[in-house]
């Protein structure tokens, strides 16, 4: 008997023990709103280099993926969002512990490569504000970086960014679970000017099998969403 599908918000149909584990995960930079519009998160992601991993190194990059539009008056809980470019800045109210409504924001990117007849997620990108170093004073530059790639990555190698054909950082990864491996990096003004400054980025990974690969993301419309990110909260 086939696997049960559910209704899982705006995702393409998952089987109910991937939709399941769309609900148990749960990451500060990329929440569980964030999946209504990716298959990345809550699906077997190990073996998703396979329409390449025997190619070409540089994965065949496909469209980034677009995001259903938001309603002009969202209902509670449901995220804002705003697309610039291949860039989307989204929201989504949620309860502080005072018990008043605060947004919370990030602007992202999924890249995706062919395989077959579809396309496969490989690379999520999200940039947030994070809380400025103790003794500091807030900037613009408090953003944190946040990635996540498939599994069956060599963790040590950490997870390179470039622009433009030229290398912007080395990300360590933190950790990994069932959704895939996570990086993590606060960007500085360098790091942040070079991803600004740039047209179309890659992130370099290195396969267990000793393989390298570089998956191609576009850098359109990332001036543009950081500076809605960066506005007065409307909270």
């Amino acid at each position: 008997m086939p696997a049960e599908r559910v209704d899982t918000l705006g995702c393409e149909s998952l089987t109910a023990t991937q939709a399941n584990l769309l609900r148990r995960v749960g990451v500060a930079a990329i929440r569980y709103w964030f999946c209504r519009y990716s298959l990345f998160i809550g699906i077997s992601i190990s073996g998703c280099f396979s329409a390449f991993a025997q190619g070409s190194e540089t994965a065949p990059s496909a469209p980034p993926q677009p995001a259903t539009a938001s309603p002009a008056q969202p209902a509670a809980g449901a995220p804002h969002v705003t697309k610039f470019d291949d860039w989307y800045h989204r929201c989504v109210d949620v309860k502080a512990a005072d018990g008043k409504t605060v947004p919370q924001c990030e602007v992202a990117q999924i890249a995706q490569v062919r395989q077959g007849e579809q396309n496969v997620n490989v690379l999520t990108l999200a940039i947030a504000r994070t809380a400025p170093e103790a003794g500091k004073k807030p900037s613009q530059n408090d953003l944190l970086l946040t990635a996540l790639v498939p599994l069956n990555v060599v963790l040590p190698v950490g997870l390179g960014l470039s622009a433009d054909g030229r290398d912007v950082v080395t990300i360590p990864y933190r950790n990994c679970n069932q959704a895939g491996c996570w990086a993590q990096q606060k960007l500085d003004q360098q790091m942040l000017g070079a991803l600004q400054k740039g047209n179309a980025g890659e992130a370099h990974l290195r396969l267990m099998n000793g393989q390298n690969i570089n998956l191609r993301f576009s850098l359109k419309g990332l001036t543009k969403a950081l500076a809605e990110l960066q506005k007065p909260s409307r909270g």
